[in-house]
């Protein structure tokens, strides 16, 4: 998609800053706040304050810094989401977790437009969004092996995606590796490493045209 005005969406003012340095001028840039919740409901509020004032969006785009899963990504590299994963809705087995795909209530998943994001470098693979991190190894050994195609997790793209989603609008997520997920470890996360990427990232995002 060429000459498109995206609504860009970061959780905080860090990761926002980081886009903008990259980003083409023209694009709308929010922070929403963290967590799937906060998430959701500041990219609604954000779709209809601008279709109050004449506007709608060629698309929604999730961007920030997000954990890596061992073994599939390192730090500073630049993740192109295939689809948005909710890994906590659903019901806690004595055995597995069973997704709230499987229940009939609902998916767990959203899949992401690759227009929006073609000409973003970086591996393509799913990201989980949780309300709480993971941090400790043998949670992160879990979630990986409940979700081989999943490269890293963060807090807010599955509440982006519904948002959009309700509003008819194409979605896409783009995440930056700052830290590995598993042990706690807060000295080895690298968030320079991380909204480097991001900015690197939203350059090749396309640029607006009205």
């Amino acid at each position: 998609m060429i000459g498109v005005r995206l609504l860009i969406v970061t959780a905080v003012s860090a990761e926002a800053d980081a886009v903008r340095r990259g980003l083409a001028p023209g694009h709308e840039v929010v922070s929403v706040g963290v967590g799937p919740a906060a998430a959701a409901a500041g990219t609604a509020r954000a779709i209809a304050t601008a279709a109050a004032e004449g506007v709608r969006y060629a698309g929604v785009v999730n961007a920030g810094v997000a954990g890596g899963l061992a073994g599939r990504v390192r730090i500073g590299d630049t993740i192109v989401a295939t689809e948005s994963v909710s890994a906590e809705l659903g019901v806690a087995l004595a055995d597995r977790f069973q997704p709230l795909d499987e229940l009939g209530f609902g998916t767990n998943t959203i899949g992401c437009d690759p227009a929006l994001t073609r000409d973003v470098a970086g591996h393509r693979g799913a990201v989980l969004t949780l309300a709480t991190i993971t941090g400790t190894a043998e949670l992160a050994g879990s979630l990986a092996a409940r979700y081989p195609a999943a490269l890293a997790e963060a807090m807010e793209g599955f509440g982006v995606a519904t948002a959009a989603r309700q509003a008819a609008l194409p979605f896409a997520e783009i995440r930056t590796v700052s830290n590995a997920v598993g042990d706690r470890d807060v000295a080895g996360w690298d968030w320079d490493a991380g909204f480097a990427a991001l900015a690197a990232a939203a350059a090749t995002l396309p640029a607006p045209k009205d």
